[in-house]
């Protein structure tokens, strides 16, 4: 049916053919400039409704700080008045009250004042004189203006609830002399009157809605000129924007009005209503339709006029075209050679010439079609070769690079990718070619948002993409890479697929964060000297006098014993500033092969009458080919004996233990385990910190500094808990720079 319709199309006379289109581009030219007009008109004034909107909420914003400004100011009138100052620092309620009431009369008739109000520290409601009888209640807890003008003695204003509703408040702080006495608080209602106030000299219709416990709001107040409350919207299915004001032309249910709804902030931000901004837009509407109803009238005109001139352009033209089509025809079956006649010099004579050049050009081609055929074999071989050649140097290269080079398509299946993969991942090259969830398993780990930001990037968005990602191996390691993926598009812009590249910078991250680390470490040791050596100075001071001021005191003196207490303390904190400097001094090492196995036994066998005296059964598990390590001897001498002696006196009695030691992957690994429950966690999380204890015999270890010199030599040193133990394992390399792994 649709082909049967095309041909009856197709056979109608040229005449036809060119009315039609003429006719139907009149007709849409029309219509769309109808509409375009029709739209801009209500775009623009829709613009400046919503203008007009916008500068009256900006005047109720200004109306607000003008009525908070005006409180504040009369406040400070009342705050300045000595007698006021006088009678509030002598808390005298009824002298206030005789003393202001008259001037509350005044300032609630010439400037509409609501609240005339007195409060004392820390917030409590000395006098109001709007409400003389309620005084004593505690504001402080949701009365943030009255905290604020305490706290900073400074004026404050801004919208808050209190006991009489909401207010337009400033609040002042009262000085006596140079001491705070209270405050003084001027409001204004923020309900009925300021509406119609904004009313009167604006001529706009304004509600107000109140916030309720459960956050919907309620019809608070509203005020216009045909007071009907149905002409206001309220904030029920307008989805409120509470940062911002939310503009309404024409709402449903509502079309004769233009609406601005916007939330009200009280002092601590916090919104407790919503105020409605309404105003009348039937005479608007009134003018659109009359606009419109004259661009309809003008748009069918011109399309009538267009249709006499297109039927007009037509009939003169229709012979001449017809002529120059029956001789195009002959020109395309090849029945002639011969050039046409130009005719006159008009569009029909530039279009014979145009045919005459197509009939020159065509026989050229021909010419140049019959030569090309005779060697298109021959190019098509030369060119295979080249081809060939091509992919090999390119594979080449793609197989030297330190890089894994990859090609994914849109569906995510791995297309190409070097042999890089297996060097650094493990995997082979068969396990991720023709596989679609390689990428996204292996690579990218499951992790969805990247996928999906990867494939948004590059496919959809025909954009390059560049990502730092980490990136386990078959063995499970973290290997950290930078991906650049580049889409690939054919001559209509579509991305077919996309070319990458991924580079291994795990070692380049590693370098990164020990700078980071030294740096930082430096830096706290500069501060932690600074602050040890401004506090030594003045320690000792104290220390001296508290001695002379000990000895000085007979023995049957109650206060020697206080001078004792001072002289114990001042020399806790002198050997915890000892310990401190001793843990962030510079460690300059010496390093020779050193016997970690005689090391410890040197320092077991040290102790070992501690030991025995507090009944603490100690066992060696040494490993007899435990290898030399290139360290500083005295300096790890110095970091086994704090390590071993806090072991021992932190064990109670009759505990047991064990010292290990045995090498794997370059390095060896000390461990100590014994009985630690009674050690807290708080005390195990801050284990190596510089801190006093308890125990005479443990505030003399170093603990800080054994850490340091176990770093220092690329090592580390971990304490935690394994079931009841108390672990301390030490990992030292058996060459500097030798690198730990599992």
């Amino acid at each position: 049916m649709l082909e049967r319709t095309l041909q009856q199309l197709q056979g109608i006379s040229l005449k036809w053919k060119l009315l039609i289109p003429f006719l139907f581009f009149a007709f849409a030219g029309t219509t769309t400039l109808t509409v375009i007009g029709l739209t801009s008109q209500q775009r623009l004034i829709k613009k400046e409704e919503r203008e007009k909107l916008l500068l009256h909420y900006r005047n109720v914003r200004n109306e607000l700080e003008r009525k908070g400004r005006e409180a504040t100011a009369l406040a400070t009138i009342i705050a300045e008045n000595r007698k006021v100052q006088r009678l509030m620092s002598l808390r005298d309620r009824e002298g206030l009250n005789d003393l202001l009431v008259h001037t509350y009369v005044r300032l609630k008739v010439e400037y509409d004042i609501s609240q005339f109000h007195f409060h004392i520290p820390p917030g409590i409601s000395f006098l109001r004189l709007h409400s003389p009888k309620m005084y004593g209640d505690d504001l402080h807890s949701y009365r943030r203006t009255i905290v604020e003008a305490l706290k900073r003695f400074r004026p404050v204003w801004g919208l808050e609830f209190g006991e009489t509703g909401f207010g337009i408040r400033g609040v002042v702080p009262i000085f006596y002399g140079t001491q705070v006495v209270g405050t003084v608080e001027i409001g204004n209602e923020f309900g009925k009157s300021f509406l119609e106030n904004l009313h009167r000299r604006w001529n706009i219709d304004l509600a107000l809605y109140s916030k309720t416990d459960g956050g919907s709001f309620e019809p608070m107040t509203f005020v216009s000129d045909d007071d009907k409350e149905q002409v206001f919207f309220g904030p029920k299915g307008t989805g409120l924007d509470r940062a911002k004001p939310t503009l309404l032309i024409a709402p449903k249910g509502l079309q004769d009005r233009a609406i601005l709804l916007s939330p009200v902030r009280d002092y601590s931000g916090n919104v407790v209503a919503l105020v409605e901004i309404s105003e009348d837009r039937s005479r608007i509407r009134q003018r659109l339709e009359r606009s419109r109803n004259v661009m309809v009238l003008v748009g069918g005109l011109g399309i009538i006029v267009s249709f006499l001139l297109t039927y007009l352009v037509a009939i003169l033209y229709i012979r001449p075209i017809k002529k120059i089509v029956r001789e195009a025809r002959d020109i395309a079956d090849e029945k002639r050679e011969s050039y046409l006649d130009p005719g006159l010099g008009d569009e029909i004579g530039t279009l014979t010439l145009s045919l005459n050049r197509m009939l020159a050009s065509l026989m050229e081609r021909r010419a140049q079609i019959e030569e090309y055929a005779k060697n298109l074999e021959k190019r098509v071989q030369e060119r295979t070769v080249d081809l060939v050649a091509s992919e090999e140097k390119y594979r080449s290269l793609v197989e030297q690079v330190p890089l894994i080079v990859y090609r994914l398509l849109q569906d995510g299946t791995t297309e190409f990718i070097n042999s890089c993969l297996t060097e650094w991942l493990g995997y082979a090259i068969e396990e991720a070619v023709g596989d679609r969830y390689f990428w996204k398993e292996k690579i990218l780990g499951n992790d969805e948002s990247s996928y999906n930001e990867l494939f948004e990037t590059c496919f959809k968005r025909g954009k390059e993409y560049r990502s730092e990602r980490v990136v386990q191996d078959k063995k499970g390691r973290p290997l950290v890479f930078l991906d650049h993926a580049i889409p690939a598009k054919d001559e209509r812009g579509r991305v077919l697929w996309i070319d990458g590249i991924m580079m291994d910078i795990t070692e380049l991250k590693q370098l990164q964060e020990r700078a980071l680390r030294t740096e930082e470490t430096r830096l706290l040791g500069e501060i932690s000297a600074r602050m040890a050596h401004e506090i030594r100075n003045p320690l000792a001071s104290a220390g001296g006098f508290a001695r002379r001021l000990r000895d000085a005191l007979p023995e049957e003196d109650p206060n020697r014993r206080t001078a004792e207490i001072i002289v114990k303390e001042v020399a806790r904190m002198e050997t915890f500033l000892r310990i401190l400097l001793t843990s962030i001094r510079p460690v300059e090492l010496s390093l020779s092969e050193v016997n970690v196995n005689r090391m410890l036994r040197s320092w077991l066998e040290e102790l070992k009458g501690l030991a025995e005296s507090r009944e603490i059964q100690v066992e060696e598990r040494l490993d007899r080919n435990l290898p030399l390590v290139m360290a500083d001897e005295e300096r790890l001498n110095e970091a086994f004996a704090s390590l071993l002696k806090h072991a021992v006196v932190s064990m109670r009695e009759g505990d047991h233990l064990e010292v290990r030691t045995h090498a794997s992957n370059g390095h060896i690994q000390v461990r100590m385990m014994f009985q630690g429950q009674h050690i807290s966690d708080d005390d195990l999380e801050h284990f190596f910190f510089p801190h006093l204890e308890q125990d005479p015999e443990k505030s003399v270890l170093d603990l800080p500094l054994s850490k340091i010199i176990v770093h220092r030599h690329g090592g580390s040193i971990d304490v935690f808990r394994e079931e009841d133990l108390l672990v301390t394992n030490i990992d030292l390399p058996i060459r500097p720079g030798t690198e730990w792994s599992e």
